[in-house]
């Protein structure tokens, strides 16, 4: 027989275990809720770490994660949301390194089951971090021009010939179409993107290029220009006998042919139009041409670059300063083409920047001698059978000059 106070019990026993069992309810509910938005701000914070950093050289750090996170959802300051960056990071193992940004997003979220337990929170703060640096790029070879015919190979109506490029470890990058002429021409690279389409007949391309890739955009953009200033030195020409040149500003152009042989010593080399002369950076001699630690920059104007020596050409750039790794820099208002011919056991160590999308670029013998080889052209003719491009910065003391964002934390 059941008596009334047990049943009283009983009833107490039933309010209690349901309140126990609504409240494990609600924490796995809440809890689930809290993962779920955990994820959220973790996607977006790791994309904004890595949209700091892609601006480290370009721009303001800071406005660039927020604007990703907002773009993400998250905008600071708004319905809960802080975002923090910190370049460089202020905690964890990269804590104060230059070149890294820690990207922190918290939000306050409410609760919804939880809070129905006596003294249960009301809202909870998640909070995710990430961590992103400038590594060194895939890319050794990019054209800009979106039109077709960015990178061709050979002379267009010829049916033999051979007309190799092999770009070691590296990737190349075509914002326009890909073509190859000759039936026995080759191209290899780690990856070919191609904005355009690809036009090989029988050629050989490795590994198949793929195609309607996004163009991208100059990944050396951030380099300072320059604004020449007054005359070092006008009207340079050396066609005989051996020079030693010193860095500075060459008005009326730097030409040295005939069998002259010039020494260049480290330094920037800046050549630039005056009084209607425009003959730019001209290297065409029988000698022997030779700078370590050299940057030849090309002005806005109509001069051009051609290195077409029958001797030996050699030179290098700085490993160090804002020209690290930069050895050839014609403005980015410079429409003119340019030709790199190797010569006589050539080297051409660093990077060959025409970024004028109007600009092309020949090469023909070059890179084989080289640790790195960068071509960032508005087009690219290639010529010749030894066109081999390394991959090895490790002289350069802060990499390749071309960078990718790349999350570490």
């Amino acid at each position: 027989m059941k008596r009334n106070g047990e049943a009283g019990q009983t009833l107490v026993f039933v309010a209690l275990g349901m309140v126990l069992l609504g409240a494990a309810l609600g924490l796995a509910l809440d809890l689930g809720y809290m993962r779920l938005s955990k994820r959220r701000i973790q996607t977006a914070v790791d994309s904004a770490a890595i949209a700091g950093a892609a601006e480290i050289n370009y721009a303001d750090v800071t406005a660039a994660a927020k604007a990703d996170a907002a773009s993400n959802g998250f905008t600071d300051g708004v319905n809960g949301v802080t975002v923090t960056v910190n370049s460089p990071p202020a905690s964890g193992p990269n804590q104060g390194k230059q070149g890294y940004v820690e990207v922190l997003i918290s939000r306050t979220e409410p609760t919804f089951f939880i809070r129905i337990v006596p003294s249960g929170a009301t809202t909870s703060t998640v909070q995710a971090r990430a961590v992103a640096y400038l590594g060194n790029a895939k890319g050794c070879v990019y054209t800009l021009e979106p039109s077709p015919g960015a990178i061709t190979m050979g002379t267009a109506g010829r049916r033999g010939g051979n007309v190799d490029m092999t770009a070691q470890n590296c990737a190349i990058i075509d914002n326009g179409d890909l073509t190859l002429f000759g039936r026995a021409d080759r191209l290899s690279a780690s990856a070919i993107g191609v904005a355009g389409t690809v036009r090989s007949g029988r050629s050989n391309v490795t590994p198949a290029p793929q195609q309607g890739m996004i163009s991208a955009s100059d990944p050396l953009a951030f380099l300072p220009t320059q604004n020449p200033g007054s005359c070092d030195f006008t009207n340079r020409s050396i066609n005989s006998g051996n020079q030693v040149l010193t860095q500075g500003v060459y008005c009326g152009g730097l030409m040295i042919t005939g069998s002259a042989s010039v020494t260049f010593t480290p330094g920037l080399y800046v050549i630039t139009p005056q009084g209607g002369v425009n003959n730019g950076l001209v290297i065409n001699s029988s000698g022997t041409v030779t700078g370590d630690g050299v940057t030849f920059y090309n002005a806005a104007g109509s001069a051009s670059v051609s290195i077409t020596s029958s001797g030996t050409v050699s030179l290098t750039a700085p490993t160090s300063g804002n020209y690290a790794g930069i050895l050839l820099f014609q403005d980015p208002a410079n429409q003119s083409s340019a030709t790199v011919d190797g010569g006589i056991n050539p080297k051409f160590e660093g990077a060959l920047y025409f970024p004028n999308v109007n600009s092309t670029l020949t090469i023909d013998d070059i890179g084989s001698a080289d640790a790195y080889t960068i071509v960032v052209a508005g087009s690219l003719d290639i010529r010749g059978n030894n066109n081999i491009f390394n991959s090895d910065y490790s002289s350069l003391s802060n990499g390749s000059p071309i960078k990718d964002a790349v999350l570490v934390e």
